[in-house]
Parts: structure tokens; sequence; C-alpha cells
């Protein structure tokens, strides 16, 4: 899992160094006000390298870490050699930060306060492609307490989950819950271009189910 590792690596060095020493922090920090006008388009992929405080930075590595690793080692395997699976896993990683940040970042370009750090719309898209690349592989029992029990069934449990999180908290919110849902419709996005069959798989699943 060297992409893993490495990336999970430099997110924590850069991040912990954003946090004392604002000159590397201010030099990635990802501000649309000036992106949208031609300046710092570094930002757009650098900001994944930064976060807020501690907490935010833990429960973003916690959840890339994981999703990247599987993506990296159990799901793309079954489909792509070595050399494939590390650029499809650079290329997800690269376009879902660009792209999420490129789309939330549009509604703030008008904004000169808004600013944005952090690897939240990377690890939606990876949990995303991960949970939707084979959608009808299954848990061993259904969930508890919500009928989930397929890939699928999960990849919607987070859609609708991040659709209401984004309705309620649209106009503030301490969490930008817009990267998160667009890093997440992303990774569906990115799930069906590497595996197309995809979607026969779940259209077919489902009028078998009902």
């Amino acid at each position: 899992m060297p992409l893993t590792y490495v990336f999970s690596g430099l997110i924590i060095l850069l991040s912990i160094v954003g946090f004392y020493y604002k000159p590397l922090y201010n030099k990635l920090v990802y501000h649309p006000f000036e992106v949208f006008r031609g300046n710092r388009i570094h930002t757009l992929f650098t900001s994944v390298f930064l976060h807020k405080n501690w907490k935010h930075l833990i429960i973003n590595i916690y959840f890339y870490y994981f999703m990247s690793k599987d993506m990296e080692y159990y799901i793309l395997e079954k489909n792509y050699n070595q050399i494939e699976i590390k650029l499809i896993c650079l290329f997800v990683l690269l376009f879902s930060v660009i792209a999420s940040n490129l789309i939330v970042g549009w509604a703030q370009r008008y904004n000169l306060n808004f600013t944005s750090v952090g690897a939240s719309g990377a690890v939606t898209a990876f949990a995303g492609f991960v949970a939707l690349y084979f959608p009808i592989d299954h848990v061993s029992r259904p969930h508890k307490f919500m009928p989930l029990y397929y890939g699928y069934d999960f990849a919607f449990a987070l859609l609708i989950i991040f659709a209401i999180l984004t309705a309620i908290y649209r106009k503030k919110s301490l969490t930008n819950h817009k990267i998160h849902l667009t890093g997440l419709l992303i990774g569906f996005v990115l799930a069906v271009l590497f595996r197309p069959v995809l979607v026969n798989e779940i259209i077919y699943h489902l009028k078998s189910r009902w």
C-alpha cells in the first residue's frame, strides 16, 4: 500500500507543521477568491495536506487510511495490475480533491474571507468509490438497525446522510458538509468510470430484490 502510506504520512506531517508554522499554512490553504482569479492554482490540491486542528486531522486521516487501503489493496487488485492500481489511486486522489474544491469553491468565489483545508473531499470520494465499485458484494449479516447488506446499500445510505446534513447546515456550520456530499458523488462517478458494468449489476439486482 505504498501510496496510502506516502500520502497519509504527508498529510500528517504537513498538517502538524501547518498548525504551528503559519507561512506554510498560508502557502497551501485553498482560497477560492484568489484561485478563480488565476492565482494560487496549486492550492486546489495542496489544501488536502492541511487541517484546521487535531480533531479534524485525526478523523480525516483515520478514514482516509482505511478507505485508501481498501481501494489500493483489496478492491482494484481484482481488475488491475499493481502499476495500474497505483495510477488509478493517484488519479482518484488528485481528481477528487481538485474537483470537489472547484465545485464547492465556485459558490465562494466572491467571498474574500472563505478558505478551505482538509482531506474531506478525498475521504468521501474514496468511500463512495469503495462502496460502489463492487455493488453487490455483501457483509456476513445485515446491519442490526438498518437494512444495509450490499455494497450499494451502504453507498446510497451515505448519499442520503450527506444530502440531509448538507440541507440542514447549508447556511451555517463549522463543518463543510457540501464538500462531503460533492466528494461522495465524485467517488460514485469514478467507480462507474473504472467499472461501468456495476450499473447493470445494480439495476439487475434491484429488479431481483423487488
